[in-house]
């Protein structure tokens, strides 16, 4: 994808950009971000060994990042922000440059809402679009950061400027691929049910353009404090993500999805600007950023503890798709494989042969199974691997809840000042929505005309309680129940 050009910003001139305090890792930060390095300074890899691999390049990392660092304050990532975390104004009226939110970005279009950088900051929101704060791109609760000191709580190399409330929604849950959206934002960042077999719970999906950025924050985070994450791994929040060793230090799903998403979206010139400032502001470097080679030198299949990595079947997932779920597989190496059975189940124990697809030699598959007579189940899904020799092996279950109706959606709910429906699949720009209470009078009636299937309701004047939320469109009517609490 074809991701923002870059354009020379403004500096700021507010007084605690002069603060003597600060001065020298400021300016040092902004003159490297707009005249300096390109790439890594020389030498600062010198020490990487041009063969090695796996835990001792790992390691060897680790040293270098982490040597003559300068940390900084959680407070001064803020004026940081303002430096190398801008892009200009697309929408509204105000400073030339905003703040660069990779979850209301909009790459191939128009931004939804922009946000300025300082005055819209804050750690209080009511909805999308209010204010940006910090996001911890790994949750501190995994790790019990403490902000008041240095370390991983204000590494600005993992923490990102955000959208308060889609960061407050993305809360502590681990990144994933969503088959069933609970929550979308305004650019298409996901909360939901992971469509990617082998995670539990909801999971959070930026968009195609930061799986990336965010994978490669991941892999230098758990790099960079390769010693703690064994004592970090038992915190009930982290367990599908940090593995309780110093390497590979992640969990294996989990690394094949940060694998994944690294090779999906590469390197940015956003990326390398933003990894320049950080080496002014902090004094240390993303690696995987600088050289992304280095990923698959240190996390492949050939090293120690890793022999598991898939070699055939990279992952196996799904996503529901009007009245369909369609599963979809992809293949790293096919040398001994000759077909794969797709199998359901309604109880994840007792799975039945839906369809035969044979290999050949390609790198991506497809299967689709009709939804339409199975709503309101739950329903698992798992591929039988055969081998030429007859033998098999089975990939990790993937599974969905169908909905019973896939035509409406409301978050948030419960829900406080406002929410959004979303219109699904319905080929309409003009609907009308009505609210009512329990017992049955009408709370709330008008028409909208849907923007791209969303519709944005304040719902201030709903007292807490129980509502149905009720579509109307053409000759059809859909219903959904909303949950106030004030």
């Amino acid at each position: 994808m074809v991701k923002h050009p870059i354009h020379f910003f403004h500096l700021t001139s507010s007084p605690e950009f002069f603060d003597m305090k600060k001065s020298f890792s400021l300016l040092l930060a902004t003159a490297l971000f707009f005249y300096g390095y390109t790439q890594a300074p020389a030498g600062y890899y010198n020490s990487v060994g041009m063969t090695s691999s796996c835990a001792t390049l790992k390691t060897t990392i680790k040293t270098i990042i982490s040597a003559n660092t300068f940390p900084q304050s959680y407070g001064d990532l803020w004026t940081q922000y303002q430096l190398s975390d801008i892009k200009p104004r697309e929408v509204g009226s105000g400073s030339a440059n905003v703040i660069w939110d990779i979850y209301s970005d909009n790459p191939t279009g128009t931004d939804p809402y922009n946000f300025t950088p300082g005055t819209n900051q804050c750690g209080n929101y009511s909805g999308e679009a209010v204010c940006y704060n910090r996001e911890h791109s790994v949750p501190q609760s995994w790790f019990s950061g403490n902000t008041g000191s240095a370390g991983p709580a204000t590494d600005y190399l993992h923490i990102f400027p955000t959208d308060g409330y889609v960061n407050g929604k993305r809360a502590n849950f681990i990144y994933g691929e969503v088959a069933t959206a609970s929550f979308t934002s305004l650019n298409g960042s996901k909360l939901g049910t992971s469509s990617l077999a082998g995670f539990t719970g909801s999971v959070f999906e930026p968009i195609n353009e930061y799986k990336g950025d965010l994978a490669r924050a991941f892999l230098y985070f758990v790099t960079r404090y390769e010693s703690d994450i064994p004592g970090w791994s038992s915190n009930s929040e982290a367990t599908q993500s940090f593995d309780n060793s110093t390497f590979p230090a992640v969990k294996i799903n989990y690394l094949k999805l940060m694998l994944k998403w690294h090779d999906q979206d590469p390197v940015s010139t956003k990326e390398r600007n933003r990894n320049n400032a950080a080496y002014g502001f902090q004094g240390n470097r993303n690696p995987f950023v600088d050289s992304p080679q280095y990923v698959n030198r240190i996390w492949n299949n050939s090293c120690p503890g890793l022999s598991t990595l898939p070699v055939d079947v990279l992952y196996f997932a799904g996503k529901l798709n009007n009245n369909k779920i369609v599963l979809s597989w992809e293949v790293a190496n096919e040398t001994n494989l000759s077909s794969y059975e797709v199998e359901r189940s309604f109880n994840g124990t007792s799975f039945n042969l839906l369809a035969t697809v044979q290999a050949n030699n390609n790198s991506s598959y497809s299967y689709t199974d009709n939804a339409e007579n199975i709503r309101g189940r739950r329903v698992y899904y798992r591929l039988r691997k055969i081998n030429k020799d007859g033998s098999f092996t089975y990939s990790e279950i993937f599974t969905i809840h169908i909905p019973v109706n896939n035509k409406l959606t409301i978050y948030p709910n419960p829900a406080k000042d406002f929410i959004t429906v979303q219109t699904n699949n319905l080929n309409t720009g003009k609907v009308n929505i009505q609210i009512t209470d329990v017992t049955g009078k009408s709370v709330y009636n008008k028409q909208y005309e849907s923007n791209n299937g969303l519709i944005n309701i304040s719902t201030q004047s709903l007292t807490t309680g129980t509502y149905l939320v009720k579509l109307f469109v053409s000759s059809e009517s859909y219903m959904q129940k909303l949950i106030i609490i004030k």
